[in-house]
């Protein structure tokens, strides 16, 4: 099949997509210093039990020193002390765009994947068998309960079991959103944002055929990209940096200005690959 018959079939298009300009920083933010375990730090934070409302009743700010502290005080034995960093990126995002207040769409959708990430850990570390309900939370427990053991060191083991957790926790998230009584529903551009995050997914479930994609589409039309693909798709997909999906999410967040098809299904999320891959791949090589 000639290229330009691969990109009718996939939607894909090798010319750089006019997007309004976005802020491209030179490097990701240094995290700031968890707390020690003391009067300042919350107690459920300490024994890794918040519910759900507790943690959707916290700011953004709040939300990702948590992160950081479980990752920082807790996870270290699991060998997952940097597994949430691209966790971190999505937040940092959340917290430049002034999204997220308590009560709305994002809020909840976020909640659900701290909560998830929270009583995995705990799970995995023996300090309780609840799950909250949150479906993520079973998920996230088998996969840190994997690393304990040293397993998940491969990309081709690790990245599948890591998005599907993500995966679970998100869409119970996203269902407690649209389900609860008073909460305001999503714009159009926080669709966006979250259709790119499924897509970040669907990649780390099906590496080996993005890059293969990625190099037959490209191979004329974008050498470098082609040549790149699976250094490119193993720095997008690397959940133990918050710059991918930090800068990842202000090019989906941007997107929305395009009028790009939203909806789950192969002709939409070709659409927004093909538009999301050159300008990624462009801040990928200033970094």
């Amino acid at each position: 099949m000639k290229p330009a018959a691969i990109l009718s079939v996939f939607g894909l298009s090798a010319l750089t997509v006019a997007l309004p300009a976005i802020v491209e920083r030179d490097a990701s933010p240094s995290p700031r210093v968890p707390p020690d375990d003391g009067p300042s730090v919350p107690a459920c934070w300490i024994s890794l039990s918040c519910t759900f409302k507790e943690i959707e009743a916290t700011s953004m700010s709040s939300r990702l020193d948590y992160v950081r502290y479980m990752q920082y005080a807790h996870f270290g034995p699991l060998k997952a002390d940097n597994q949430f960093r691209a966790i971190e990126g999505v937040i940092e995002f959340f917290i430049s765009e002034k999204l997220g207040a308590p009560g709305t769409w994002v809020s909840y959708v976020d909640a659900g994947i701290v909560e998830a990430i929270q009583r995995g850990g705990a799970n995995a570390l023996g300090l309780s068998t609840a799950t909250g309900g949150n479906p993520g939370s079973e998920k996230w427990a088998s996969f840190l309960t994997r690393r304990k053991n040293g397993g998940l060191t491969d990309r081709d083991d690790h990245d599948p079991a890591w998005s599907e957790s993500e995966q679970t926790a998100t869409e119970y998230g996203k269902l407690k959103a649209e389900t609860t009584a008073g909460v305001s529903p999503a714009t159009k551009e926080q669709l966006r944002w979250y259709q790119f995050t499924q897509l970040f997914r669907a990649i780390m479930r099906n590496r080996s055929k993005v890059i293969l994609l990625i190099r037959a589409t490209f191979i004329f039309t974008n050498p470098g990209l082609a040549f790149a693909a699976e250094a490119f798709i193993d720095w997008l997909t690397d959940i133990t940096s918050d710059l991918p999906t930090r800068l990842g999410c202000e090019v989906a967040y941007t997107l929305s200005e395009l009028d790009l098809p939203l909806g789950a299904n192969l002709i939409n999320d070709a659409k927004l690959l093909g538009a999301l891959l050159p300008k990624l791949y462009k801040i990928y090589k200033e970094n």
